[in-house]
């Protein structure tokens, strides 16, 4: 009697089934709002009251561009990055999209209604669009556009409009860095997110957003 001595393929190692199912977690898409430290107001640490070269950090802590480089968000292999800069440092919004491995593809303007304040009276914000991997099944979808006229809201805080557009041209799932706010279907952090903390890996652990008591930063 001849005996089947075939066997089995070996079942994939546990391991590699989690492995995969956090890949899949893991955002296609980052929008990244970072607290940026510019130079030019790093002579008014400290100073919170007044309007006057106060800065920004009047509103929230601020990081050097190291300290966000450090910061790097984990992504699928292909991926997308919306990554907002400022107008005076342009080039620090290049190194810390490649630092994270992404490369900037282009570069969006928000022109805000009516003039600012300083001594350029500044009414737009800019936000890099960065890939990373190539652009087979990566592509990004119509912006209708590179300039957009949306309205303001408090200081920092970007529009509606603006994350309707992320979805109209980049993939899911969705992941904000820096966040305002709670926003349905995405993850997020930010130390103004309710002190709540959600990451995709804590999706897939199944665990409760974990409440942070002391700023993320």
């Amino acid at each position: 009697m001849n005996q089947d001595t075939r066997s089995e393929p070996p079942a994939p190692a546990v391991g590699a089934q989690v492995e995969r199912e956090v890949r899949r977690l893991l955002a296609r898409t980052v929008v990244a709002d970072p607290p940026w430290w510019p130079s030019l107001h790093r002579n008014t640490v400290g100073r919170r009251a007044g309007p006057y070269r106060a800065g920004p950090q009047r509103y929230y802590p601020l990081l050097t561009v190291e300290q966000i480089e450090a910061m790097a968000p984990e992504t699928q292999p292909k991926a997308h990055l919306w990554l907002w800069t400022l107008n005076q440092h342009l080039d620090w919004g290049v190194r810390v999209a490649r630092a994270w491995g992404f490369e900037p593809q282009q570069t969006l303007t928000w022109c805000k209604p009516g003039y600012g304040t300083g001594q350029f009276q500044c009414n737009s914000e800019q936000v890099l669009l960065c890939r990373k991997g190539g652009p087979a099944g990566n592509a990004f979808g119509k912006t209708g556009g590179t300039w957009f006229e949306w309205p303001r809201g408090r200081h920092s805080e970007k529009p509606q409009a603006f994350y309707e557009l992320v979805e109209r041209v980049s993939p899911g799932p969705y992941h904000e860095m820096f966040a305002r706010r709670p926003r349905e279907g995405w993850t997020c952090m930010g130390n103004e997110v309710t002190g709540v903390l959600v990451t995709p890996i804590a999706v897939h652990d199944g665990r409760c957003p974990e409440l942070r008591k002391e700023p993320l930063w």
